[in-house]
């Protein structure tokens, strides 16, 4: 029941958002519009507004559309008076026509942005550390993750991302490791051929890693009276060492200063100043009175971090699509409606959070897909206004035809593809 009540929130949700941007910036400039429909094939539902536009809820949920008038449409358009006529999409300015065609998408990614920035509100300050274990050793050590084949991540979601940047690899992995404990760095190495990740294993555990959200160590505050004030140490102390050892996340902090029976040496960054403080040993049960939890992110904040997300995903996400149209990325990455399906159940099942957090991504997705150039698609959509402006004629009817049935019959395909794999991987 909950991936039923998930499917259908999600694809009500991204739907009508993608093509509610169609209709109301048509709507802006006016221009006569038939039909508005949440799923394509016979209606299930519909009605009609006061300006006589059509609004149904139909049988295939495999998308949606908006439809205009069309001068091609003679039996709907000879009906329309003179005045009118000049408010149909195809006789709109290239300009009009072209911010129709891309609202769609451009939705999508504010939609997205919304759903990032109150998640954010929720959430802690964004993660600058990555630390994790390794699954295939024996000892409960944490290590920070430095780099993957040299390029930097600075927290868990840049991890899995640049990992599985990598898909389509062949050659020896690098993954650049700092030890906390005896403050050294070394690499573990991992010979892979054509690298491809399995749908039910995240790309770090695939590497033996297993990595936590992590933060710098700043101390978000001090009780009054306590061991750790009376010492001198104040909220905002950046902790750089800590008994000659070198401190980057607060998991590293926290697992030295429970360690009992023995000072602390702790040199600290306030504002422009190195300072250096000493807190006496721990008895057992003792408390310093330090926090390194880091603070919730404010209203601006989260903004930021819906803005960053949103960017993120929009860049990841076209970096794949890229790769899996030119080849270097397999078919087998993508996930059609079963896939989703399941994902969304068990992302509902997981909670309110990781749900939203799917919806974001998945309407990212969406709003990103839809701008690929093929004639079905709005980029395809947006390539002929700017074919036809750029000749200063319209583009041959026959030939637009044979393009969007092209289309038409590779987006089925490639759904029918990943619809096969999704169930061979649930099976």
């Amino acid at each position: 029941m909950s991936i039923l009540i998930g499917v259908i929130v999600l694809f009500l949700v991204l739907v009508t958002f993608h093509e509610y941007g169609h209709y109301s910036v048509a709507r802006y400039f006016k221009i006569k519009i038939l039909k508005f429909s949440i799923g394509f094939g016979p209606d299930l539902i519909n009605w009609k507004n006061k300006d006589g536009i059509k609004f149904s809820l139909s049988a295939l949920p495999f998308g949606g559309y908006v439809a205009f008038h069309d001068p091609s449409d003679t039996l709907n358009y000879n009906q329309l008076s003179s005045e009118d006529k000049k408010y149909v999409l195809a006789n709109r300015p290239a300009l009009e026509r072209s911010l129709v065609t891309l609202a769609g998408p451009f939705f999508n990614f504010v939609l997205a942005f919304v759903i990032f920035a109150f998640v954010g509100f929720f959430m802690p300050r964004e993660s600058d550390v990555v630390s994790a274990k390794l699954l295939d050793s024996n000892q409960e050590k944490i290590y920070r993750v430095l780099s993957v084949n040299d390029i930097p991540v600075k927290n868990a979601q840049e991890l899995e991302i640049e990992l599985f940047k990598n898909s389509g690899f062949t050659g020896r992995f690098e993954i650049d490791l700092f030890d906390y404990e005896n403050q050294r760095e070394f690499s573990v190495f991992k010979d892979v051929n054509n690298l491809s990740f399995p749908q039910d294993q995240s790309p770090s555990s695939f590497f033996n890693l297993q990595p936590f959200v992590d933060y710098s160590p700043v101390i978000s505050s001090v009780s009054e009276n306590s061991i750790a004030f009376q010492s001198g140490l104040r909220t905002g102390d950046l902790i750089k060492i800590i008994n000659d050892k070198d401190v980057y996340s607060t998991i590293q902090a926290n697992n030295i200063l429970n360690e009992y029976g023995q000072r602390f040496y702790i040199s600290v960054i306030r504002g422009e100043n190195n300072l250096n403080f000493v807190l006496p040993a721990k008895r057992e049960g003792e408390f310093f009175g330090i926090s390194l939890i880091p603070e919730r992110n404010n209203f601006y904040d989260s903004l930021s971090y819906g803005f960053d997300q949103t960017i993120f995903w929009i860049s990841n996400t076209f970096k794949f699509l890229v790769r899996t149209f030119t080849g270097s990325l397999s078919l087998d990455n993508l996930s059609g409606p079963v896939g989703i399906a399941k994902v969304a159940g068990d992302s509902l099942s997981s909670g309110l959070i990781p749900y939203l957090l799917l919806l974001a991504i998945l309407s990212i997705s969406l709003g990103a897909f839809n701008l690929l150039p093929l004639p079905m698609l709005d980029g395809g959509q947006f390539l002929f206004i700017l074919v036809e402006e750029l000749k200063g004629s319209p583009i041959n009817l026959k030939l637009k035809a044979a393009l969007f049935n092209l289309s038409y019959l590779l987006i089925i395909a490639l759904t029918i593809y990943v619809i096969i794999n999704d169930v061979g991987r649930i099976i």
